[in-house]
């Protein structure tokens, strides 16, 4: 007959081996997802749809990433974080996915939006600075209008500082590294796809804003000196 300790001894190292074996089938995988963007996790684990349903899908950061049941993630801000793929049959973990979480623009996009938000509204509130930014943003998406920033910008009889010289002048400031921080904080909000504007309190869907000016007729709406519509 086995003595106690030496069956606590012998059942611990049987669990430990257990936990190695876990740990040894365990997938690791390394992805990276844009802010705003989504990817779906089910190719990548070799998950059929079915088997999808008994997972549980964890981050270790809901700040930087958003998981979906059926594991879509969809990237929040810039930044790493961790989701961790358990089975709901036995709770062991499935697989662990190292995310990281990229900016959707490029270095010239972020360049050129934080000159033109400098140009249009460095008087105005951040509100005002976002939903400039934002309507730049709008146009590159819409069919209506060119699908670059430097298209959108230098359309003809669209924005007045491409055309008197104001917004060369922020460029040349951005560059010299003394642009206002709050209107690249603008920037890159609009550029990653941000479209929703607070101000006096109140939340503003920008989602299909195209036009800001001093006076539009048939304004939506009004953020201190500039309508939109």
């Amino acid at each position: 007959m086995m003595p106690a300790n030496a069956i606590k001894r012998h059942v611990f190292v049987e669990q430990r081996m257990n936990r190695m074996a876990e740990d040894a089938n365990t997938l690791d995988i390394n992805k990276s997802v844009k802010v705003n963007k989504k990817i779906k996790l089910q190719k990548s684990l070799n998950l059929d749809s079915e088997s999808v349903k008994d997972m549980t899908f964890t981050a270790d950061d809901s700040t930087v990433v958003k998981v979906s049941k059926a594991g879509t993630v969809t990237g929040l801000k810039t930044g790493s974080t961790t989701v961790t793929v358990t089975s709901d049959t036995d709770d062991s973990v499935y697989a662990t996915v190292n995310l990281d979480v990229k900016s959707s623009y490029t270095a010239s996009q972020l360049r050129y939006m934080s000159s033109i938000i400098y140009s249009e509204a460095c008087g105005e509130p951040y509100a005002g600075k976002k939903a400039v930014g934002i309507v730049v943003a709008n146009r590159m998406k819409s069919s209506l209008f060119p699908n670059t920033i430097k298209g959108v910008l230098y359309q003809r009889r669209q924005f007045t500082p491409a055309r008197n010289g104001s917004l060369n002048r922020s460029l040349a400031l951005y560059d010299s590294g003394r642009m206002d921080p709050d209107c690249i904080a603008a920037a890159k909000e609009a550029l990653n796809g941000d479209k929703m504007v607070v101000y006096k309190n109140s939340s503003i869907n920008m989602t299909k804003t195209l036009f800001f000016s001093r006076y539009i007729y048939r304004s939506k709406f009004r953020i201190a000196h500039h309508m939109f519509k």
